[in-house]
């Protein structure tokens, strides 16, 4: 009787195929997969030596330090390319992609690789990023496109050790978002005490917090005090933010087509809604922006609130049958693609999306 074969190890597989050159076992699933999913560095490492690109973004516009940073999961471009997993603790892939020249602050549609290190509380990982190289570390006080700073968002999820250490590292309490809100404000209002009183000492006093103590402010952040705003002012800035969202749109940069959208989108209803009705072409134009990205998640979210709001016009309809196919639910896409084209039956962008749809082989058992 043979002996027992000894089980592959998909590490050495795929190293034994990149000394032998073979490209096809390289490239495929069974190797390189499993061997990424393993977290060696020496597979990453021979990727990026022979080629990888260790900065191209992928459809969604992370790159792979978002990646390693956030996730422990690491995409890399190139002639070869696959997705690798790094363990919790395994600091050595950031540190790999930035030897290798890479931007230490890449923007995605949720920030750069540092907030979303910060917002997974990875201080190694953050301590990495803001210590990398000596006039090019990562920019602890950058905005992110969603309004936030690092500091700001750590304070709203409380991550106690991670405020202490941002700031230690420079990062500034007083800087506000695009409503005026500063870090000490997200932790008050969410009852963080112990990150209110980390964050007081270094707080500039905010004039509409009169008693300006640690229990004045957590008491004012739970009762606030609504202030009627100028009608002119909330005019104004909206149709800045729409005007610039449209310009971005129009450039093929998503990123900040949403952010300018989703400045509009969140005006309080007490004022926004008074003075112009919510616009439900924005809800369809970002959802449009977030299949562009590969959101198949939020672009459905957003489709399916500018139904809700307007379930007699076709583009709504359309742009939830968009998302749902990005998400592979095909009856749903071509139920909801139906129902658009019979409030329009003259679109030729409706029709042809239905027939391609109708052609799936797995459409064909419902229909």
């Amino acid at each position: 009787m043979a002996p027992a074969s000894k089980p592959s190890d998909p590490v050495d597989d795929a190293l034994q195929a990149a000394i032998d050159g073979d490209l096809r076992l390289l490239k495929s699933e069974t190797s390189v997969h499993f061997a990424a999913v393993g977290g060696d560095e020496r597979v990453l490492r021979y990727l990026l030596d022979h080629g990888g690109d260790p900065a191209v973004p992928d459809g969604k516009g992370s790159t792979p330090l978002h990646d390693a940073a956030e996730q422990g999961v690491v995409g890399v471009g190139g002639p070869v390319c696959t997705y690798f997993f790094v363990p919790p603790g395994h600091y050595e892939a950031v540190r790999l992609l930035l030897s290798k020249g890479v931007d230490v602050d890449p923007v995605n549609h949720r920030g750069t690789p540092l907030h979303l290190a910060a917002a997974k509380d990875r201080d190694q990982v953050v301590k990495i990023l803001l210590e990398h190289g000596a006039d090019a570390g990562a920019d602890v006080n950058f905005i992110s496109p969603s309004g936030l700073t690092v500091l700001m968002k750590a304070a709203d999820d409380g991550l106690t050790d991670m405020v202490k250490f941002l700031l230690q590292s420079g990062a500034d309490p007083n800087i506000a978002d695009e409503d005026g809100k500063i870090p000490i404000m997200f932790a008050a209002v969410h009852g963080h005490r112990e990150l209110v009183e980390i964050l007081f000492p270094k707080t500039r006093p905010i004039p509409s917090v009169p008693d300006w103590s640690v229990d004045g402010i957590i008491r004012s952040m739970k009762f606030p005090r609504f202030e009627a705003q100028d009608p002119a002012v909330v005019g104004e800035r909206l149709a800045d933010a729409k005007a610039q969202g449209k310009e971005a749109f129009a450039k093929g940069e998503y990123v900040a087509a949403i952010y300018f959208y989703g400045l509009v989108l969140l005006e309080p209803i007490s004022t926004a809604m008074e003075l112009d009705p919510l616009d439900v072409t924005l809800l369809a134009n970002r959802s449009l922006c977030w299949l562009r990205l590969g959101e198949g998640d939020r672009a459905l979210l957003d489709a399916q609130q500018c139904r809700m709001m307007s379930p007699r016009w076709s583009k709504a309809w359309y742009r939830e049958g968009a998302a749902l196919r990005l998400l592979k639910d095909y009856k749903g896409a071509v139920d909801a693609f139906m129902q658009a084209l019979k409030l329009d039956p003259a679109s030729e962008e409706i029709g042809k999306a239905l027939r391609q749809m109708l052609f799936l082989p797995s459409i064909c058992t419902f229909y």
